[in-house]
């Protein structure tokens, strides 16, 4: 070969590596452009895409589903989680929940810690407004956890402390309306907040009152017993007393009965037999002594003489 032809073949080799290498370039710049278009957004989650070079902002999806989207590489994504969500509220032993119990007072002064649970969602449809009005996504720490305070505070404030304990579902549903209204009322989240339910777990009132009400109603459960016991021994003494008397009553008109008879009796053989009503009578009545005597066992000695006397003795 030529010295000409090979100066021709080594002055082509640049060229194609030139080429293939600016090639190679745009490849990788189109699959990084696809790979900064592409994003993706699972169930649960509405995307916000912030685009600077254009000056937009808009969202992606309505939590339903999960999807992909594209979008300008140089463009921001943001996250936001539309499901229902919850706070927890609570303190006990030592430890918290999301965030501690919501310390208050009620009427008459004492100071109580309220266990709640709080469950929400954003709505999907507002959540650009939303991010515009935080566009640091703390909209639960800056105006949802202090407004919940907030409405607890002025809802409990209205009750005195036994009536926390003796009133907690009436206090449960009022809440829960009351935050209703809170969430619309208040302008960084109108509409934009919905409040699916609470769970008012607790009204913890100080240890010593609680042991001062144990004690109350200790007090009175032992007072109601001593009525109750003092009114069943005066029902069963009037019970008592009514029988004796009734019995009473029946024996005495039983007796006056046979006395009736008796004498009638007497007063009949005395007729007949033509013998003193007097001297009849005490000779019944001693006959009647002597039964008596002998129904109690004791032993009869009859002694006879010209007068013919008896004389009981008692044995026992």
């Amino acid at each position: 070969m030529s010295r000409r032809y090979f100066e021709r073949s080594f002055e082509g080799r640049p060229r194609v590596g030139r080429a293939a290498a600016v090639a190679v370039l745009l490849i990788i710049i189109v699959g990084s452009m696809l790979l900064f278009s592409v994003g993706h957004i699972g169930v649960g989650y509405v995307a916000i895409i912030v685009d600077p070079i254009l000056g937009s902002t808009r969202a992606v999806g309505d939590g339903n589903y999960a999807r992909y989207f594209f979008k300008p590489p140089w463009a921001s994504v943001y996250t936001v989680y539309v499901a229902t969500d919850s706070i927890h509220m609570w303190s006990e032993g030592g430890q918290l929940g999301d965030f501690p119990a919501v310390e208050t007072l009620t009427k008459d002064g004492l100071e109580v810690k309220v266990d709640i649970t709080v469950r929400w969602r954003v709505l999907p449809s507002e959540v650009v407004n939303l991010y515009r009005r935080f566009p640091a996504m703390d909209w639960k720490e800056k105006a949802i956890i202090p407004i919940i305070r907030e409405t607890v505070r002025n809802l409990i404030v209205q009750f005195n402390a036994i009536e926390t304990i003796e009133k907690r579902g009436v206090i449960s549903a009022m809440l829960e309306e009351e935050l209703v209204k809170a969430f619309q009322e208040e302008p960084s989240i109108h509409g934009a907040i919905i409040l699916e339910g609470i769970d008012l777990r607790r009204i913890a009132l100080p240890d010593a009152f609680v042991k001062a009400i144990e004690a109350k109603l200790a007090a009175e459960q032992l007072a109601i017993a001593a009525e109750y016991n003092r009114t069943r021994m005066l029902v069963l003494a009037n019970a008592t007393a009514a029988a004796k008397i009734i019995e009473a009553q029946g024996l005495a008109t039983s007796r006056l009965i046979i006395a009736n008879a008796t004498r009638r009796a007497i007063e009949l053989i005395a007729a007949e037999e033509g013998v003193d009503v007097g001297e009849l009578t005490n000779l019944y009545i001693y006959l009647e002594t002597l039964r008596d005597v002998a129904e109690k066992g004791g032993t009869i000695i009859i002694i006879s003489d010209e007068e013919n006397i008896l004389l009981p003795l008692q044995t026992r």
